[in-house]
C-alpha cells in the first residue's frame, strides 16, 4: 500500500500518494486558478518554480507559497 505524503500550499494541507507532482497540479489541487497566474515557491531554501510542467519531488511535511505573479489591482 502506498504511503501518503502531506504536504502544504500557503498553509493548507494536502496529501498525496504521488512520489512527484506537476507545479501545475499542485497549484490547482491548492485551489490557486488559474494556474499560470502563479509561480510555486518552496519555502525551504526559497526555490521559485515558473515552469507549470515541471515535476518536483515531494517530501512530508513540506511547505509551498503560492506566488501571484498578475497585476493587483488598484481602486
Amino acid at each position: 500500500m502506498d504511503k501518503s505524503t502531506t504536504y502544504y500550499v500557503n498553509g493548507e494541507k494536502q496529501t498525496t500518494s504521488d512520489k512527484k507532482l506537476k507545479v501545475e497540479t499542485i497549484l490547482s489541487n491548492a485551489g490557486f486558478t488559474p494556474v499560470s497566474d502563479y509561480d510555486l515557491q518552496r519555502d525551504n531554501g526559497n526555490k521559485i518554480f515558473s515552469d507549470l510542467n515541471e515535476e518536483i519531488p515531494i517530501h512530508d511535511g513540506e511547505k509551498f507559497t503560492a506566488l501571484f505573479k498578475g497585476t493587483t489591482p488598484v481602486s
